[in-house]
């Protein structure tokens, strides 16, 4: 009796038993489909009309591949395109190095460890929205705090805001409320970490440099991809933030696509041409993470096997 139902129980489930599971999964999945892909499929065919909100009537004139090309031949596109990811490689570079740091530091015993994990998770739980208003108090050329201590200091004051530094200033907001999620990234890396093969690397004679370069760099490759993936993905889409600062200005210099694509639909009030950026700029998203996507899924199978 014992071994026919160790038998029954080692015997793989029939196709029909594995039915019911899907069947539940349906509603589920019914409103996800709703949710998500019917905007997306209204949107794409938005994207081929001259719908503007100052016609209503042009909502269902078909005009094909008109507004991608008239956005794909617009130099501020280029330009916002241009912006964006300057914006998203900087940012993500410096919160990448940064987190890494203090992951690094925060992953060894020292006084108050708790406290200053706590209070580093203050920036990234903040809405952006509220993180713009108040940066821009930081970034004032006049009144603004960051200028009053270079004031207080004998240095000039700089133009946070102004043509030379808004884009370095959106970047040092970016960094100082991203930060954070890189570094409790990599600290759960650095506590994944088999301790035994570091102490017996050190024991062997490797320097604290070595150790890094060698054995904990390598362990926080995938750590560092996802973290990066996810934060490419947040920076390219950055809107608030940007948008309370700096309005996309001065001129366009901190104009992203975002901006760009906003600006089209509500200032301009051009819903095709707003559309035709947005998928666009999908596409631009999908490129530039895919690479990183696939190198995980492709290194996490070759793990399983």
């Amino acid at each position: 009796m014992t071994l026919v139902l160790e038998n029954n129980a080692a015997r793989p489930r029939s196709k029909r038993t594995k039915r019911p599971g899907l069947w539940l999964m349906l509603p589920a999945a019914a409103a996800m489909l709703l949710a998500f892909g019917a905007p997306l499929i209204f949107s794409a065919w938005y994207s081929f009309t001259r719908w503007s909100l100052v016609r209503p009537a042009s909502k269902s004139e078909f005009v094909g591949l008109s507004n991608y090309t008239r956005v794909l031949t617009d130099h501020e596109c280029w330009q916002a395109i241009g912006v964006t990811l300057t914006y998203a490689a900087s940012a993500v570079t410096i919160e990448c190095i940064l987190g890494i740091a203090l992951a690094l530091l925060l992953n060894k015993q020292m006084f108050g460890r708790g406290i200053f994990r706590s209070l580093m998770l203050i920036p990234m739980v903040m809405t952006p929205a509220v993180v713009g208003l108040f940066w821009k108090l930081f970034f004032e050329e006049s009144d603004g705090l960051f200028n009053y201590f270079l004031t207080a200091a004998g240095l000039p004051a700089l133009p946070w805001l102004g043509v030379s530094m808004a884009l370095v200033s959106i970047v040092i907001l970016d960094v100082w409320q991203a930060t954070p999620f890189f570094m409790l990234i990599m600290l759960a890396g650095l506590q994944s970490m088999d301790r035994n093969i570091v102490e017996a690397a050190e024991i062997d004679g490797a320097s604290r440099l070595q150790v890094f370069r060698y054995i904990t760099l390598p362990h926080l490759v995938p750590y560092i991809m996802v973290a990066a993936a996810f934060r490419i993905i947040g920076a390219l889409a950055d809107f608030d933030k940007i948008y309370l600062l700096t309005f996309g200005g001065p001129g366009n210099v901190t104009t992203t696509v975002s901006l760009y694509a906003y600006n089209r639909g509500f200032k301009i009030f051009d819903i095709g041409q707003t559309t035709a950026i947005s998928w666009l700029f999908i596409i631009l998203v999908l490129t530039i993470t895919a690479p990183l996507i696939w190198h995980l899924l492709r290194g996490s199978s070759t793990a399983r096997h």
